[in-house]
């Protein structure tokens, strides 16, 4: 296993003592306490759209397509893009198990996935545990992220931001078979995965090898879940614009023929891509791709983390930007820009790290602050998944007024008997 981590992100600097990072455990039981417990705060301050709710049963959203194709089979239903969207839905057919329950099963197993690869992405990198602790506690805050994932479970959304997590994880440590395997198999949940795809290349100096055999091998890791991605829309045509079909369906879909009518990505280009988000570009739409989305707090320690670590910002960049892109043919905003939370807060936590080495704060500093935005996430309301960015912001002020405060308090003062690690 190639690992190229360096010396900076191993070591950092405690008001005038480095700390320095325990060898990673082969199992560390906080990679599953903390993301278990992120979900179990998630599902205890927020209400999900279980069968029943009021929130359930409104007509028109996309739990009702996915809920349909599972009851039907995959191979039956033809209404895109949630007919090519097959992973999940077809789990929830072969399962034992009620649909509703391995639905939720189901995200919740990717909202853990995403965690615990985060947790062990960062660790594996050289990040104490604080600062990785830090970096799973901003992802489960990012607005219309995996919060709102689980309060939808029914959406395969979850899935695939596992897959994007495991991605980054599996490309960061040279590992383009395990890469292939997630990729693939979040091709098949959502085609939003896909924003993964050119981590094998730009790690590719990670893999095992010489140049040449390093460059093919991160070329071709990210075909098979592109190849998923087209062949599963060759197998299910799609019958949008089939009055008969559309008509045969549940009344929560056949009443909204408009919703899913003329479903083709030359026109989305041109009525989504070009009139809304190009000519309709506002501060509103800046703010979803940018803090209004990751917020305040990490939108500022990932802009640290591109300073501190250029390299690793370039080779994160296509990840947010294919994210974006997806904006120009789908009409949901911040949900399909926070697909990208995973890169954006290991970019967060870079600037954390940078931070801490220059003796600004500690690593258990990091962790805190994130748990602030978490608990202001929960906080803004069972129903609300969009961030409070007043509250956020003052958060983030807040912590960088109390850093240097204490900066400028202890450091006039000796720094003997002080933990070196933070």
């Amino acid at each position: 296993m190639a690992q190229a981590t360096a010396a900076g992100d191993s070591e950092g600097v405690r008001f005038g003592g480095p700390y320095r990072v325990a060898p990673v455990p082969a199992r560390s039981p906080v990679a599953l306490l903390l993301p278990g417990a992120a979900i179990g705060a998630v599902a205890a301050f927020t209400a999900s759209r279980f069968e029943g709710t009021a929130a359930f049963a409104d007509p028109g959203w996309d739990r009702h397509y996915y809920l349909e194709a599972a009851r039907a089979g995959p191979w039956n239903f033809h209404i895109a893009p949630y007919c090519w969207r097959v992973l999940v839905p077809l789990l929830a057919w072969a399962a034992p198990l009620p649909l509703q329950w391995t639905f939720l099963a189901a995200a919740f197993a990717g909202a853990f996935t995403a965690g615990a690869a985060t947790w062990r992405l960062l660790r594996s990198e050289g990040h104490p545990p604080g600062l990785a602790a830090a970096g799973v506690l901003l992802l489960f805050a990012t607005g219309w992220g995996l919060r709102y994932q689980l309060a939808d479970f029914w959406l395969p959304d979850a899935a695939a931001s596992g897959a994007i997590a495991l991605c980054l994880l599996f490309a960061a440590r040279g590992q383009p078979r395990a890469f292939a395997a997630a990729l693939f198999a979040g091709a098949l949940a959502k085609e939003s995965a896909l924003i993964a795809a050119p981590l094998a290349l730009a790690f590719a100096d990670r893999l095992p090898g010489s140049g040449r055999r390093r460059l093919v091998t991160g070329a071709l890791a990210p075909l098979p879940g592109v190849a998923a991605a087209v062949l599963v829309r060759v197998a299910i045509p799609a019958w949008n614009d089939d009055a008969g079909y559309v008509a045969s369906l549940p009344p929560v879909i056949s009443r909204f023929p408009e919703i899913v009518a003329h479903y083709d990505y030359r026109s989305l280009l041109r009525e989504v891509g070009w009139e809304q988000r190009v000519l309709g570009f506002d501060g509103g739409l800046a703010r979803a791709l940018t803090f209004g989305t990751f917020g305040p707090l990490t939108a500022a320690l990932a802009l640290a983390g591109a300073a501190a670590k250029p390299r690793l910002a370039a080779r994160l960049a296509p990840v947010l930007l294919l994210a974006w892109a997806q904006l120009l043919v789908a009409r949901d905003t911040e949900r399909l820009v926070a697909m990208a939370a995973p890169a954006v807060c290991w970019l967060a936590v870079e600037g954390a790290g940078a931070v801490c080495r220059r003796g600004f704060a500690r690593p258990a500093d990091a962790a805190l602050a994130a748990a602030g935005a978490f608990a202001l996430a929960l906080a803004n309301g069972r129903e609300a998944f969009g961030l409070d960015l007043a509250a956020q912001g003052l958060l983030a002020g807040g912590v960088l007024a109390a850093l240097a405060f204490r900066r400028g308090f202890e450091g006039a003062r000796p720094c003997g008997g002080v933990n070196p690690r933070g």
